[in-house]
This record gives structure tokens, C-alpha cells and sequence, in this order.
């Protein structure tokens, strides 16, 4: 079973040891071959490691130590290393085998002469090669329970009494979020080319010619500080090629966004606007967010554009400039929930509740949702180092499905999304984020208008 170092054995492994943790290959055995000395030119002074042996029976097993392997210094206690199986005769039976609480002797062998070298799991002391196909080492003690608490295992229900391995393998452990083996997404082309397909796609963008409107209004909403003005602000960045500041943003406990805003996004290259407005609202909060009515008056195209919420009072037709009789091209054709996903876990069930009714009013009225999940840097540490790692971060993973589940929409609908915020240049792979974010709304608005046509028609 070469190579079976996947996610479910990083995340098990991960769990053994208590934090998350990525895994760098030092030293393999078919690669590097059988002579101590490589083993310990590739793996000295690098702690902790884990060490993984792929018995040839199609068992997977091996040890951690917290210490690093050194050349020299005979036997040594380490209070943190445990041995463990992953695989059985290839079914996946993880089993932790930790020190043995009445065991106060030493556990972990340093030797030039030697390759890793735990009690009750050894690999090899002196060279060793490959013959018959694999690599025989050495049985002493082999899982006999005298140092490890094997909690009734032994070397023939671990190993099938042997140490005969295709391979082994020894990994440095550092922290930091686990990284899938695959995307759990597709993932998009992460090139300059790409970013400027999609931004070519969003420039030609015309809505569903046969319902003749001019633009397509995608309407944000979220919570306090999700970032729907920071989504607005990142996309005319990308359009104007610099960075762009034309909705206030900011981090403050309240709103700064207190009117209904529709903006609109210029090509400076043809100095015409591209044909869809961006509609931001107040953000949701605790104590006060957009009244039902209002919600219900700006999905329906009643409410005028830089309309202010009044924080008392509802919107009435009596509100100037309140369109009486509202065309399609009035009405909002797909609208987005604008999540944090950095704090998505600890908001007030009041919040939490007041998007769900935004959403029952939203899906009443037919209109498509999404969710624009931001601050992914902030979810994930490996997503902050780059961008491009969104789509291979269990973290993120996790936070979409979470936010799927609440919220009530498919897994699909929802998109990590990462805003200009403390960048000063425009970066591709942030841009590529974006507008394709940008570019699903869009197709969801033309969805929208298509059903309209229908019923009309």
C-alpha cells in the first residue's frame, strides 16, 4: 500500500497528536535508499516526525516522536511518542498506541548505524536493500506491548508478524490547517489569462436580450462588517485596474452603509457602464436591521435608489420618488447574502434569524440566492499564505457546508470569496475569487429573468 499517506490518515494523525498539522516528506526509503547515514543527512534536527511503515501485506503502521533524530545519544525517553496502525489487510482501522502509564524507560533509539528506531517498532540498523520486492526489517519486539499500550494488538493482528515493507517514510510535522489531497471544488485556472477571460466575460455581459432591460440589479445583503461594500469596492478595483474606494467601508459595531445604494461599475476602456448594478443595503445587526417591509419594497423595484433607511419608521409609497408600479427591470433579479466567514460560528442567533426571514422573503418572490463567503484569510492560514489554497482547505470546506446548512441553500450556491482589504496592488488570484463570484450572479439573474419571460409569455 505505497503511498497511502492521504487525508483521512494527515487528519487522524492530526487528531493523535492534538492540532492540526501538515506533513513534509523528509526520508523515504525506495527513494532514498536503505544507508543510515541518508536517513539521518534527511532527517536530523527536524522534530516532530512521524515515521510510517507499508507493511506487504497491506498494513500501514508506524510511531511519532516529539524528539529529533539525532546521529548520536543511545536510547532516550520521549513522554509524547506513540506508536499507531492506520490499515489492517487495506480496511482502515486506526488505532492510537500510546506510552504505557507505568512505563518510565527510554523509548526512541538515536544511532548513526540506524534508521528510525522506536521500542516495540524498529526499522533497520545497518544498510538495508531491496530483495524479493521489498525491505526486510527488524521484528525485535515487534509490537509486543512492553513500552506502547497496544490495547490487545499485537504484531500479527498489526503486522501479521512481520516487518517485511515496500516502503517506509518519515515525515516532519509542522502546524498549521490540513490540506486536501484533492479540491473539494473544481477549481478555476489560477492565471493572469483566466482573470482577464473573466473580466472579458463580465464586460460583455448583456442580460436575457428577449426580456429588454438595461442591467440586471444583484442585491446584497449580510451582516454588519461581511464586506458588501468591500465587494463592491474589490470588483470596481479590478475594472479601474487600481484600488478603488467608492463605497465606505470600514469596521465599526454599526452600519456604515445607511441608504439603498445601486451602483453601477464603468469600463474605463470604452468609458460606458457594464450592464448590471450592484445594489448595497444596511447590514444586518443586533437591535435593528432592514425592516421586512422594506426588504419586501426594494426585491419588488418600489424603492428609489440612495433611498435612507429610517431606523423607527417602515418605507410607505408616500417615500419620494417610490415607484407606484414597478417594471422587471425595477425589481431585483438575484441577491446575495454576504457572510463573515470568520465569525459565521459565534453570531447571535438574532442575526442568524433575521437572514433566514430575508431569505423566506427572497424565495417567495422567486428570486436566486447566493452567499459570498468572505474573509477567507481569516478562516484558514493556509487560504491567508495563498489565495489559491482556498479550494484545497478542509477549513474552508467545513465553513462552507456549515454555512449551506444553516442558511438553507446548496453547497454549490455558496462561494469563498476574499475582498481587497489590506492589499495596496491588484492581485490575480484575488481578482479570479471575485469575478467568478461576480459572473455566477450574473447568470443567476439571467435565470431569474428567463422564468420571468416564461410567465409572461
Amino acid at each position: 500500500m505505497d503511498g497511502k499517506f492521504d487525508f483521512n490518515v494527515k487528519k487522524r494523525l492530526s487528531e493523535w497528536i492534538g492540532r492540526d498539522s501538515q506533513f513534509e516528506l523528509l526520508y523515504k526509503l525506495s527513494r532514498d535508499g536503505g544507508a543510515p547515514e541518508k536517513f539521518h543527512e534527511l532527517c536530523d534536527d527536524n522534530d516532530p516526525t512521524v515515521t510510517i511503515f507499508y507493511n506487504t501485506d497491506n498494513n500501514v503502521y508506524g510511531g511519532y516522536t516529539s524528539l529529533s533524530w539525532k546521529s548520536e545519544g543511545g536510547w532516550c525517553m520521549d513522554k509524547l511518542s506513540f506508536l499507531f496502525k492506520l490499515y489492517t489487510n487495506k480496511r482502515w482501522e486506526p488505532r492510537k498506541c500510546p506510552l504505557l502509564k507505568t512505563n518510565n524507560y527510554t523509548n526512541v533509539f538515536f544511532s548513526s548505524g540506524s534508521g528510525p528506531w522506536f521500542e516495540n517498532l524498529r526499522s533497520f540498523d545497518n544498510f538495508v536493500d531491496k530483495t524479493f520486492g521489498y525491505y526486510s526489517l527488524s521484528t525485535d519486539g515487534l509490537f509486543d506491548g512492553d513500552y506502547y499500550d497496544m490495547g490487545g494488538e499485537n504484531a500479527q493482528s498489526v503486522a501479521n508478524g512481520h516487518n517485511n515493507v515496500t516502503d517506509l517514510e518519515v515525515y516532519l510535522v509542522k502546524d498549521g490547517p490540513l490540506e486536501l489531497d484533492v479540491s473539494w471544488r473544481d477549481p478555476p485556472e489560477w492565471t493572469l489569462k483566466a482573470s482577464e477571460e473573466l473580466k472579458e466575460l463580465i464586460t460583455n455581459y448583456m442580460p436575457f436580450e428577449e426580456v429588454d432591460i438595461p442591467e440586471a440589479n444583484i442585491l446584497l445583503l449580510g451582516q454588519v462588517g461581511a464586506g458588501k461594500s468591500s465587494f463592491l469596492n474589490t470588483i470596481n478595483s479590478i475594472f479601474k485596474g487600481r484600488m478603488s474606494s467608492r463605497a465606505c467601508t470600514g469596521s465599526t459595531e454599526n452600519s456604515l452603509t445607511k441608504s439603498f445604494e445601486k451602483f453601477r461599475v464603468r469600463n474605463p476602456a470604452t468609458k460606458t457602464y457594464l450592464k448590471f448594478r450592484i445594489c448595497d443595503t444596511r447590514g444586518v445587526e443586533e437591535g435593528f436591521s432592514i425592516k421586512s417591509e422594506d426588504l419586501g419594497f426594494i426585491l419588488d423595484g418600489n424603492l428609489p435608489n440612495h433611498y435612507t433607511f429610517n431606523p423607527v419608521e417602515k418605507a410607505t409609497p408616500k417615500v419620494p420618488g417610490f415607484i407606484k408600479d414597478p417594471t422587471l427591470k425595477d425589481r431585483m433579479h438575484a441577491v446575495v447574502f454576504v457572510i463573515d466567514g470568520s465569525t459565521f460560528d459565534v453570531l447571535p442567533e438574532g442575526i442568524i434569524k433575521k437572514l433566514k426571514e430575508m431569505k423566506t422573503f427572497v424565495v417567495e418572490r422567486g428570486a436566486p440566492q447566493l452567499v459570498f463567503l468572505t474573509k477567507m484569510d481569516k478562516v484558514c492560514k493556509l487560504v491567508e499564505k495563498d489565495i489559491s489554497n482556498v479550494y484545497l482547505s478542509e477549513v474552508v470546506q467545513s465553513a462552507v457546508s456549515r454555512v449551506a446548512d444553516v442558511i438553507g441553500i446548496p453547497r454549490s450556491h455558496v462561494l469563498p470569496v476574499q475582498n481587497y482589504e489590506k492589499e495596496t496592488k491588484l492581485q490575480t488570484n484575488l481578482n479570479i475569487l471575485a469575478l467568478g463570484a461576480l459572473h455566477q450572479a450574473l447568470m443567476f439573474a439571467d435565470d431569474f429573468l428567463e422564468n420571468q419571460y416564461e410567465l409572461e409569455n
